[in-house]
């Protein structure tokens, strides 16, 4: 049985296993989906598969980019 939030190997999330624990120090608007939908984004472009910790890399460095370019 999986867990809620899981995805399966065939793209279904299941509705009992919780999605993915963050690691402590992690920005609270990084959310679990947000991680989630990351990885999927990403993954196509990546030889490996992405990591947690490489989807949290990919968000604060994109964050980290909109804030520069919105600065004045």
């Amino acid at each position: 049985m999986q867990e809620e939030g899981v995805q399966s190997r065939v793209g279904h999330r299941c509705e009992t296993a919780p999605l993915v624990a963050l690691p402590s120090g992690t920005p609270a608007w990084i959310t679990p989906e947000l991680v989630e939908l990351t990885q999927k984004v990403w993954q196509p472009y990546y030889d490996t598969p992405l990591t947690l910790e490489d989807a949290i890399t990919i968000l604060r460095n994109a964050s980290g980019l909109l804030d520069t370019l919105t600065r004045r």
